[in-house]
């Protein structure tokens, strides 16, 4: 999308509160940071999907700085069955921090996932879910959205997994038909699920993770 206006911002944050979602916006990667910690209380187990926006956010560091139990698959030294126990406790944290592969105008959230393990948490198990979205994940509709996880997002998450993919190699999807292929299981979060309380977007001015 071309650069987006206030008016288009703040468009967005209404069709999300439409979708009984809450929405805010944070100009820098800094106050939408204060934000999100404030609304995870004392002694609260979070779970962190897998995201490079938490990562460049430090945010997962921060919580186990406050004492924080913090269920983090991705935390170096795990072994794949013990990144697979850990992406399970996940629905069972009290909090679930994520991002979005794509958010559209009128307030859907679009995620592909290997496991399964994020787009679960953030449809049932943790009361809470957080999701912080940069600017760049904006797209215009489903469409859009779709296509911008095929061409972004999954590309270059195959590159840093450095997964045998041929997208992991020039970034350009072939709809590939490997085992080591990453798109398997798609989802769409129209508005709040059901079984989610309080499901929060945070919206932030920069760009942000894939």
């Amino acid at each position: 999308m071309k650069a987006l206006t206030p008016e288009t911002i703040d468009r967005v944050i209404q069709r999300l509160k439409r979708n009984e979602m809450e929405a805010h916006y944070f100009p820098d990667a800094a106050e939408a940071k204060e934000e999100v910690l404030k609304k995870i209380p004392p002694g609260a187990k979070v779970g962190i999907g897998g995201s490079m926006t938490l990562r460049e956010m430090g945010i997962p560091e921060l919580l186990v700085d406050k004492g924080h139990e913090v269920l983090d698959h991705w935390r170096e030294g795990l072994s794949k069955e013990k990144r697979q126990e850990v992406g399970k406790k996940h629905q069972r944290s009290d909090i679930f921090l994520t991002s979005t592969n794509a958010l559209t105008l009128d307030g859907k959230l679009i995620n592909v996932d290997a496991t399964g393990n994020r787009v679960t948490s953030m449809i049932l198990g943790p009361e809470k879910v957080i999701v912080i979205c940069g600017i760049n994940k904006i797209v215009r509709n489903l469409n859009e959205g779709l296509a911008r996880v095929k061409k972004v997002a999954a590309p270059r998450n195959c590159q840093r997994r450095r997964d045998p993919t041929p997208c992991a190699q020039d970034l350009i999807c072939r709809n590939c038909d490997t085992p080591a292929r990453l798109c398997r299981v798609t989802t769409i979060i129209e508005r709040r699920p059901w079984g989610i309380k309080e499901f929060a977007v945070i919206l932030v001015g920069e760009e942000l993770g894939y």
